[in-house]
């Protein structure tokens, strides 16, 4: 039998406007948003059982990297690295998922790619876009195909904070 993973897709924290797309960095109350949801993720995933972050993977975008070292120093995961095939402009048809071997994945990247990843592994459509700071995680038994299921989806903070 085919073991299942884990799989985290994160949405960057809010972002000021910048000259270049590349350089936005985070706004204080995104720096928030992202430290309150990874401490409410943290304990969902101790109250469900469910096996910590063993594997960051980021794009390299200011602010994707910010949102990354804020879970990074929440979570403490085994890896946490920038990953080019997470820009702006991702395919979900590229080879990322070669050479990954952990039973939990998180990806930080952009809209549109982590709503259409998270349309694609679920095969559900219906699922609201991700807002800032927003993320879903997933049961995966193939990492290259859909048929995932959703263990928890936060398009965005209610009412400005998780539960």
């Amino acid at each position: 039998m085919t073991p299942k993973v884990l799989l985290t897709i994160w949405r960057h924290g809010e972002a000021a406007f910048a000259a270049r797309d590349a350089d936005r960095e985070l706004t204080e109350p995104g720096r928030d948003e992202v430290t309150v949801a990874a401490a409410a993720f943290t304990r969902w995933l101790t109250q469900s059982g469910l096996p910590q972050v063993e594997q960051l993977r980021h794009s390299p975008l200011t602010r994707t990297s910010q949102t990354a070292a804020i879970l990074r120093d929440v979570l403490r995961p085994m890896s946490c690295v920038a990953d080019q095939l997470l820009a702006p402009g991702a395919d979900l048809a590229n080879k990322m998922w070669q050479g990954i071997d952990a039973a939990h994945i998180l990806l930080v990247s952009h809209e549109p790619f982590v709503s259409r990843a998270i349309a694609v592994w679920s095969d559900d459509e219906t699922l609201p876009p991700l807002a800032p700071s927003g993320y879903a995680t997933l049961e995966v038994l193939s990492l290259t195909r859909g048929g995932a299921t959703v263990l928890r989806h936060r398009s965005s903070p209610q009412g400005g904070r998780y539960e």
